[in-house]
C-alpha cells in the first residue's frame, strides 16, 4: 500500500514539475483549466509582484507576492535574503481565503479571513498546532487595505502573554 501511494506521488510530482518548465506545455498541464479561486484570493492575487514600504521603527520594508502551485497558491516573501526573512502562503480552502505565516518567531501561525470589504481583506488566528497562545508571542491578525493598484496598506496584530500586543504603526506598501 505504501509502495503504491509512494509511485503514485512520484508520478503525480513528475507530471507537475514538468508544468514547470520555461518551454511547450505538457500534455498534463494543457489539460489543466486556469485556477479561479475565491473573490478574495482573487484581490489578494492583485498584489502579485515587488512592494517595498517605510516602517518608522524598521526602515524600508520590502515584499515580493508570487504565484505558485498552477496559480492556486500566493508566496509572499517579506524581508527576503536578511535575518528577518519570513515566509506567508495564501489559499482557498473549500473557498474561503486562508494564510499561513511562517514567522521569524518560529512559529507558523495559521489564519483566516474573517471580514472582507471591497477595499481590505482582514485575517485572524485560526487554530494552529503547536502554538500556544497564552504563552507564545506570535502574529495573530492582519489587515490588507487596498489603495490604489500600486499601494497597499499593512496592519498586523501581535499576540504577547495572551493579549494583543504591539505590532508597530500601519505601513503603506508601494510597487516597485
Amino acid at each position: 500500500m505504501i509502495k503504491h501511494a509512494l509511485l503514485l506521488a512520484l508520478a503525480a510530482c513528475a507530471a507537475l514539475t514538468s508544468c514547470q518548465t520555461g518551454q511547450d506545455k505538457h500534455a498534463a498541464c494543457a489539460d489543466m483549466p486556469p485556477y479561479k479561486g475565491s473573490a478574495a484570493f482573487e484581490r489578494m492575487k492583485s498584489l502579485v509582484g515587488k512592494w517595498s514600504g517605510e516602517s518608522p521603527e524598521m526602515g524600508t520594508m520590502n515584499t515580493e507576492f508570487r504565484l505558485i502551485a498552477g496559480d492556486s497558491v500566493i508566496q509572499e516573501t517579506f524581508a527576503g535574503g536578511t535575518p528577518m526573512e519570513m515566509l506567508s502562503v495564501y489559499h482557498d480552502v473549500n473557498g474561503k481565503l486562508t494564510m499561513t505565516h511562517y514567522c521569524m518567531l518560529r512559529n507558523q501561525p495559521r489564519m483566516k479571513l474573517v471580514k472582507q470589504t471591497a477595499n481590505s481583506l482582514t485575517f485572524d488566528l485560526a487554530p494552529t498546532p503547536g502554538l500556544n497562545t497564552a504563552k507564545d508571542m506570535h502574529m495573530h491578525g492582519a489587515t490588507y487595505t487596498f489603495l490604489d493598484a500600486n499601494h497597499f496598506k499593512l496592519e498586523g496584530v501581535s499576540w504577547k502573554d495572551g493579549k494583543s500586543a504591539p505590532c508597530g504603526p500601519p505601513v503603506i506598501f508601494t510597487r516597485k
